[in-house]
Formats: structure tokens, C-alpha cells, sequence
């Protein structure tokens, strides 16, 4: 039974919360993270387990600190660190422990503004991780203040396994923490850059008391809320703990570890879900990536609320995924003023929110605004709501003008959305923002440039319009002109502020006001179609860096070159061979861009680089070797393989890639990866056994793709022991659904018992797809077969499988290869004991044991199904319509035109349409597709079918 935190009492301080919650809620979970061998498939960290790590690193630090720490005058320490989100919180609670004032600095800061932030805020002791960019960027901040005089010790963090190890008494024991006051600062959080430099904003004791108990929730002990996608040195990821702290809520993070996971959209999603949340809170950037994507729309359904904020979200994607049916609800805020909206639910879209009544909001009308319903807001100061900071003051009381316009909604007066902003900043989908006057100043210094503008309002990252000046006489050699112009903004800019070359364009001269300044909002709209497209180009580009014309040959030097070019030209070129692209600012997006450039470079006809070779790069790639050396080792790896090698030569699948191949001793075969994230579509092999099939898939599917294939492990002593064995590696791979089943050909049919096995087991099928065949097809109409046989007849049972035998050797002599020709009869002649296994390719071995060895496994299960004696065609059928009645997935089946069914009397293709699966199958649906039996898989429309599906089957 959890305890809330008593309200009717003296109010308890952020340490007295802590340690109220370790007594009175020592087993309530305050952390939760996904660990695939708990039998939850999650693991927690309790209140008084957590408040020991906090002890520890107090302990920790204050051994490692130069300085006696003096409770009455705290010292302030800054964390400059790259590292999973638990220890972080333990870095940032410990240090208060220790009796510091704790300042998170954001790590994708430049070095400039690091050492203005450490100046302005009196840090005394900087908190630095280990790795290359961070140790970059705090040795380059003390070099510039050694030029001021300011002195700063740096501190190395202590590891995840220093401070969650049960200690002996190797550390000191903790002074008693004294009461904190209300004035007391014990936070320090920066702003984005509202000027030249982020400002310092203060956090005391009685300002976040007021911000988490603003919306008067005392008790959220059953809440989970999703914070994977948090920033822990941003306010609102570390006041979270806070919030957690008064209120009982649980935060799921990625597992700790000393190092930091890259959160990226698949990663975030698939924690959130692995974990169990119950709500979502994440950035506008992630929903835009989400909804691209219908099996992530489908998880975002699962969630009783998802919240949005820091930024706005583009109207055509919070309308679609309103439209699907996810529970959107946006949050607004500051870190000056804290939460000024609530957190609940209003029925008045997805855009609006309601604000506080603790709060004390000041609306301006907009001068000029014709509708009435745009306000400048201003947050005063009052008894429930304590202010950060303050930039004006009202009738003598501290008021903080946010700059931003808000528009109220037409049918509810309490409900308001962001309009815009009165200043110039530029709030990105990140949540990040661009002040633009400071970088727009760097670039006019320059005397070819006559002007320049920031845009990027709802994209990811910033984009520059840039009018030449009359000296700019070569506009063809413009942009390299003014590139070392542009890299002096990039030092200056933060990561989500910075510009690459393919991301601007020259524009003619821009709208100006009579006083000289450029008119933004006129000139954004005068080029909006010219901004889309620069994101769009953007989008589909991959870099500026090109190998055309100097590299002539691949060698291990050249692909070194290859990888340096690319990763320089999206992150920045002081990136060194060995350090880690992502912790030097590197993230989903440009990992996509660095890959694809890669991949456009070594596709160029000069460097005789085969096709087969390039394709094989995996989608992971950046992140699986994270450094230029390591990237650039595992490319040349790939590329210099001999494709005389291939063991499928001359075979019908020689364009399988070498990514397959290597994964020949897995079960699951990843096809297509889904970036760790994303729930993919899990195809059963064929017939045959193998995933070959899928070849074509493996290059064409935007959506995660993997497939099933037999190997050594694989029982095969019956249908059950193999689709048992199936489903337990699908189980150990994605150990939570929702799931996508599908099949081809003969493993439709144990596609189908895998789905059967995943929702008896409590778990959702959202799509189960068969391609060109069902469990019915054994039973299908046949001329050459009577339909009274007696399947409990020995006979009766060999002649079948002679008759299906002889029916594939007829199917395979219509394909085309040669390959198919010899392998027809081949299988005759094994079939009838006439050649051994010694006498065939392992290929053909494989694929004729995995056929035909499989049939009679087949038609026991079917046979165990059978109602009634004698068990003929009637008495399966009746078993297989029972069977397939437990299936809940909605069943999309894909026909073939050229196939099975295109034979059948013109009679029995009404009744044969879904293949048998609709008459035990409510929710069934057709899609013809033309081709063959074989020529199905290399279908675009196929493609694209099979990855649109709303959760209720395939759209």
C-alpha cells in the first residue's frame, strides 16, 4: 500500500521527500527499465534502493572534491556528462546529498558557452564522463577561462557499478542534511539561448515545490510514465525526479549504465512499451517519426495518454494521429515560470491545453489582431506559483513575460494553444530552440553576404535563407566562399542550430522594413515552398561530401577516407578517427544521412564495388561501430568480399546479400532491422525452409522485416515441437507485443499456430499475413485426387504424398531458371530412393528434406485436428475451420493471380477465395496480386500492402 506524502503538515524539502519515501515506501518503485531476462521483462528500482545510490554518490564525490563542503554556503558543481539517465539522476541528487548546488549543463553546448555558464553561475567543481567529447569540450571551456582568471576543478563521475555496489565503510559516513530553505538555490538550470549565451536560471526549494505540486496531484503511485526520450540535464528531465519524489509516479528509463544509450524514436518506443508505461511523454520530433509509421501508431494507442511539449508539432501529424485514434494531450511550460498547463484530459483537440488555476496568467491582446483571440502571456508571480526568474514586474509584483502568443480556442475560452512568439526565437520539434540574431550577425560580418535569416519553426533542425552582397560576383563558387564563415557559426551555434551545406539555398533580396530590418514573417512566407523543398532535398540527400574524381580504387586507406568525408560533413570536422559520432552530437537522423552517403559513394562505377556488396551495408550500421575507424573497418570488410564467393551462385538467388548469409546459423534472421525499436513484420520461411525468398523484401521494406528460417537447431521431429520452437525464439527476440506474423507458401500454416501460441499466451497479433497459401491448401480442389480418400489409410496417405511430390516437380518446371529445371528432377528421382543426399547440393539437400520431409509432419497435426471418423477431406476440413476459430488477428491473405486458385472451376472460386480462411475467420481480407506462386515475392504491390495496417488488419 503506497503512503502519499502528507499535505495537511509543514511542507517537506526535495531530501526530506527523498528520505520520507525510502521509509514510509521503501519497495514502491521509483525507476523502472526493460531487462529481457526478468520474468516481467522489465526491472525497478525502489525509493530505497535509489536514495542508497544517492548516499553513495555523495559519498563518492565528496572524497573526490578538493574542498570541504560547508552545508550553510553550498558550493556549485556542474555535471558535463553523457551518460544513461539513472545515473545521471544519481549524479545531479547526490551531489545535493553532498551538499553542493547541483548546475546540469547541456552537453550539446559549444565549449564558448560552457565556459560563459560556468563563470556566470560560480561553479567551483565540474562533474566530467569519460568519454572523448566531453573531456573535449571541458578542456577547451578551461582554456578560456584560464584567459579570465577563473579557475574550475575537474572531476571525473563515478561509474553505474561504484555507486549501486553495496559498500563496506571504504567511504565516509554522511553529515546529517540540514533543512533546506525555501530561498535556498539548490538547482541551476540554462535556457536555450535566449541571448548571445544561455542564461543562468536559479532554482530554489520553494520554486520547485510550487512546480510539482502546482497541479494538485498527491498520489500518482500508478502511473509509469515513459521518460526514456527525457534529457536529463534539461529542467524538465530532472525536475521529473522531483515530481516523481511528491507524487509516488514510477519513470522508466533504458537500463543504467555508465555510458548513455542513444534514444532514438524505435529505441524510445520499444523501452516505453517494454516497461509497461501507462503514459508517454516525448517531443514533437518523435510523434513526427511515429506516425510514418502504422505499427508504431498502433503502440501509441496503447498508452492512456501520450504528452507532447517543449515545441510545436506539425498540424498534418497531430491531426493524423487524433484521427487513429491516440490520445494526444499537449503540455506547456517553462523552466522560468514552471507548468502552466494541466495535465488532463479536455475534449478540446489535440493543439490546446488548460491552463493551471494555481497559476496567475496575464493575457495582452496582440495589437493588430482582428480575430481577438491572440494574447501576449505573462506569468505574475503569486502564492502557488513561485517564479524561477523574473523579467518585469506588475503593479510591484515579479512577473515573467514568456514572448509567446497564445490563441485562445473559438468553443472554449479555457482552452488556449501556442500561436507563436513575439521575439524572433525559433522553437524547433526537438523542443530545442535557435536564437537567430547572434548567428545571423556571424554571417553578415562577412562582407558577401548582404543578409541572412534563420528558419526551422516545427523541423527538427535549423536552416538559413542568405541574400548575396554586390561582391559576390561567382555565385557558383559562393557557398565554398562563405564556408569558413559558416563553420565559425557552427563553434558558436549549439548541435541543433548548426548548418550544413546542402541545407541552404540563395534566395533573391529579402522584404525590409523602412528602419532597414528584415520583415520575417513576410519573407517566410514569401518562401515557404523554396523551405520546403531545402528540407526536403535535405531529407533525401545525403551529404556535401563527394569522391568523384580522387578516389579511383577501394583500399582500406580509401574507404577510411570514404567514412572520414561523410562523418565530417554531417557532425564536424574536429571529430577524430576514434571518437564516439553520437556523443560529439551525432543522432538518428545524421547516423541515416552518414550511411546513405556512404552508400552513394561506394556505388560509384570507378571503384568496381559489386552491387550485391554495397546493399549488404545493415541499417545499423553507425550505430553497431560508432567511430570513423571502426565504421570504416567494417565497411571495407563487407565490401571486399568476392562474389564468386557467393554460395548461391548460379542458384535463383544469387542476388541474396551477404548480410543473409552471415546470419545462416540464426533462427531469426533480421532482414531489414528496425533500429532496435520499431516492432517488425516476422515472416515464416517457405517450403523450403530457407529465407531466400525474401531477397527482394529485404531491400524494398521501409518497416522492420525479419524472417524465420530452419537450421541445425531446428526440431523437426513434428509441427508442434517446430512451431513450438519458433515461437520461443520470436519470445526471446521480441519479448513483448503488439506482434506481426506472416508466411509464405507452406509456412503460412505455422504462421498461423505461432499466432494461436502468442494470443493464448495473452499477446496481441496485429496483422497475420499469408502469402499464397493457408492451412487449407493440403485440402485444395483437385481433379486427380478423390475427395472420399481415407487419410487413416497407409495406401491412401503414400499415394497423396506421391501425388504431391509429382504436383511440385510440374510447378517447379514453369519457373524460368535453369536452376528449378535440374532441381524438378532431382527431387523424383530422390523421392523414389533412386539418388542420395551425397548426389545434391546442399542447397537442393536442404530444400528438399525441409519440402518433403515436412509434409508428413504436417498431416499428423492436421490429422490430430480431424472431427470425426473416417478422416477424410470433410472430417479435416471441419478440424481446420475449429482450429483456425481461435485465431484473433485480423488475416489479410495475399493470392497470387497466376497461382493455385486461377485453375479452379469458375464454381469454386467464391468458395476458395480466402483460401478456406474465412469460414472460421471473421476478420479476412483479399488482395490479388499478379504473378505466380514464385513471382508473388517480388511484387511492389505486395510490399507495400503488407506494411500498411492500422492494428485492425492491413489497410
Amino acid at each position: 500500500m503506497y503512503t502519499p506524502l502528507p499535505l495537511d503538515s509543514e511542507p517537506l524539502d526535495i531530501l526530506q521527500a527523498f528520505a520520507f519515501q525510502a521509509t514510509k515506501n521503501p519497495d514502491h518503485p521509483v525507476f523502472r527499465y526493460e531487462s529481457q531476462s526478468a520474468p516481467e521483462g522489465y526491472e525497478q528500482i525502489t525509493w530505497s534502493r535509489a536514495v542508497k545510490m544517492f548516499d553513495t554518490t555523495a559519498q563518492i564525490l565528496r572524497r573526490r572534491l578538493t574542498g570541504t563542503v560547508d552545508y550553510t554556503h553550498p558550493p556549485v558543481i556542474g555535471i558535463l556528462a553523457a551518460t544513461s539517465s539513472i545515473l545521471y539522476v544519481s549524479l545531479v541528487y547526490g551531489a545535493l546529498r553532498a551538499g553542493c548546488t547541483v548546475f546540469p549543463l547541456s552537453p550539446r553546448n559549444s565549449d564558448m558557452a560552457i565556459a560563459h555558464l560556468i563563470a556566470e553561475s560560480g561553479i567551483k567543481y565540474l562533474l566530467v564522463s569519460a568519454d572523448a567529447h566531453m573531456q573535449e569540450i571541458a578542456r577547451k571551456a578551461k582554456v578560456l577561462l584560464g584567459s579570465r582568471s577563473v579557475h574550475v576543478d575537474m572531476i571525473p563521475i563515478p561509474t553505474y557499478e561504484e555507486i549501486s555496489t553495496t559498500r563496506g565503510t571504504d567511504l565516509d559516513a554522511l553529515p546529517l542534511a540540514p533543512l533546506i530553505d525555501d530561498e535556498q538555490i539548490i538547482l541551476i538550470a540554462h535556457s536555450s539561448g535566449s541571448t548571445s549565451f544561455p542564461k543562468v536560471i536559479p532554482l530554489t526549494q520553494k520554486h520547485l515545490r510550487s512546480v510539482v505540486q502546482a497541479a494538485g496531484e498527491s498520489d500518482l503511485s500508478s502511473e509509469v510514465r515513459s521518460a526514456q526520450a527525457s534529457a536529463m540535464f534539461h529542467a524538465a528531465g530532472f525536475v521529473a525526479i522531483v515530481r516523481a519524489a511528491y507524487t509516488g509516479m514510477t519513470l522508466a528509463f533504458f537500463p543504467p549504465a555508465t555510458k548513455a544509450e542513444i534514444p532514438t524514436p524505435e529505441r524510445v518506443l520499444r523501452s516505453a512499451l517494454a516497461t509497461k508505461c501507462t503514459t508517454l511523454g516525448c517531443s514533437p520530433v518523435l510523434l513526427e517519426h511515429w506516425v510514418k509509421n502504422p505499427a508504431d501508431v498502433t503502440i501509441l494507442r496503447t498508452f492512456s495518454c501520450v504528452l507532447f511539449g517543449g515545441g510545436p508539432l506539425a498540424q498534418v501529424v497531430g491531426d493524423a494521429l487524433e484521427a487513429d485514434g491516440v490520445d494526444l494531450l499537449a503540455v506547456y511550460g517553462s523552466t522560468e515560470t514552471g507548468g502552466i498547463s494541466t495535465i488532463k484530459k479536455h475534449g478540446g483537440g489535440w493543439q490546446y491545453f488548460e491552463m493551471l488555476p494555481t497559476t496567475s496568467p496575464v493575457l495582452v491582446p496582440v495589437d493588430g489582431d482582428a480575430s481577438g483571440s491572440l494574447f501576449q502571456l505573462i506569468i505574475q508571480e503569486c502564492t502557488t506559483n513561485y517564479l524561477a526568474v523574473s523579467n518585469l514586474e506588475i503593479d510591484g509584483i515579479r512577473a515573467f513575460d514568456t514572448n509567446d502568443i497564445i490563441q485562445q480556442h473559438p468553443k472554449n475560452p479555457t482552452l488556449y494553444r501556442v500561436y507563436g512568439r513575439v521575439d524572433d526565437q525559433i522553437m524547433h520539434s526537438t523542443g530545442e530552440k535557435t536564437n537567430p540574431g547572434p548567428l545571423e550577425e556571424i554571417l553578415v560580418r562577412n562582407s558577401l553576404i548582404k543578409a541572412a535569416m534563420f528558419f526551422g519553426r516545427v523541423k527538427p533542425h535549423a536552416g538559413v535563407l542568405i541574400t548575396p552582397s554586390e561582391k559576390a560576383v561567382n555565385l557558383e563558387l559562393f557557398r565554398d566562399a562563405i564556408w569558413p564563415t559558416v563553420e565559425q557559426v557552427n563553434k558558436f551555434a549549439p548541435a541543433h542550430s548548426r548548418l550544413f551545406k546542402n541545407a541552404r539555398r540563395r534566395f533573391t533580396p529579402f522584404q525590409v522594413t523602412p528602419k532597414g530590418t528584415l520583415r520575417r514573417h513576410a519573407i517566410l512566407e514569401d518562401y515557404a515552398q523554396e523551405i520546403e523543398d531545402a528540407y526536403a532535398d535535405f531529407d533525401s540527400a545525403s551529404s556535401s561530401f563527394s569522391t568523384v574524381g580522387f578516389i579511383s580504387e577501394i583500399s582500406m586507406k580509401a574507404t577510411l577516407e570514404i567514412v572520414r568525408g561523410h562523418v565530417h560533413a554531417n557532425i564536424h570536422s574536429g571529430i577524430s578517427d576514434s571518437e564516439n559520432i553520437f556523443e560529439a552530437g551525432g543522432d538518428s537522423l545524421l547516423a541515416a544521412r552518414i550511411r546513405k552517403g556512404i552508400m552513394q559513394s561506394l556505388r560509384d562505377p570507378a571503384l568496381k564495388i559489386p552491387d550485391i556488396n554495397t546493399e549488404s551495408l545493415p541499417q545499423d550500421l553507425v550505430f553497431a561501430s560508432p567511430t570513423i575507424t571502426s565504421l570504416s573497418a567494417s565497411i571495407y570488410k563487407l565490401i571486399t568480399r568476392d562474389p564468386e564467393d557467393h554460395v548461391l551462385k548460379n542458384t535463383p538467388y544469387e542476388a541474396v546479400s551477404v548480410s543473409i548469409l552471415d546470419q545462416k546459423d540464426r533462427t531469426i534472421v533480421r532482414l531489414r532491422d528496425s533500429a532496435s525499436g520499431e516492432f517488425p513484420l516476422i515472416l515464416v520461411h517457405g517450403g523450403s525452409g530457407d529465407v531466400y525468398c525474401y531477397r527482394y523484401m529485404q531491400a524494398r521494406f521501409k518497416t522492420g522485416l525479419w524472417a524465420i528460417q530452419v537450421t541445425k537447431d531446428t526440431p523437426r521431429t513434428s509441427f508442434i515441437a517446430q512451431t513450438d520452437f519458433y515461437y520461443q525464439k520470436i519470445k526471446e527476440f521480441q519479448p513483448h507485443g503488439p506482434y506481426r506474423i506472416g508466411g509464405y507458401s507452406a509456412g503460412t500454416f505455422m504462421a498461423c499456430r505461432i499466432a494461436i501460441l502468442l494470443e493464448e499466451n495473452g499477446d496481441k497479433v496485429v496483422q497475420l499475413a499469408l502469402i499464397d497459401s493457408s492451412p487449407f491448401m493440403h485440402l485444395f480442389p483437385n481433379p486427380e485426387i478423390d475427395e472420399s480418400i481415407n487419410f487413416n489409410d497407409p495406401q491412401c496417405l503414400h499415394d497423396y504424398y506421391d501425388h504431391s511430390v509429382r504436383n511440385y516437380c510440374k510447378v517447379a518446371l514453369t519457373w524460368t531458371h535453369p536452376w528449378w529445371h535440374k532441381f524438378s528432377e532431382i527431387i523424383w528421382e530422390r523421392w523414389n530412393d533412386r539418388m542420395r543426399d551425397e548426389d545434391m547440393s546442399e542447397l537442393m539437400t536442404n530444400a528438399y528434406h525441409n519440402l518433403f520431409d515436412g509434409l508428413p509432419r504436417t498431416f499428423e497435426f492436421m490429422l490430430s485436428l480431424a472431427v470425426g471418423d473416417p478422416k477424410g477431406y470433410d472430417e479435416l476440413t471441419a478440424g481446420l475451420v475449429e482450429w483456425t476459430k481461435k485465431l484473433r488477428a485480423p488475416v489479410t491473405l495475399y493470392k497470387a493471380s497466376d497461382g493455385a486458385a486461377s485453375k479452379l472451376p469458375l464454381e469454386l472460386k467464391e468458395k476458395w477465395r480466402a483460401f478456406g480462411m474465412d469460414w472460421g475467420c471473421e476478420n479476412v481480407r483479399v488482395v490479388e496480386v499478379e504473378g505466380n506462386h514464385g513471382r508473388i515475392l517480388n511484387s511492389d504491390k505486395l510490399f507495400d500492402a503488407m506494411q500498411k495496417f492500422d492494428g485492425q488488419g492491413e489497410a
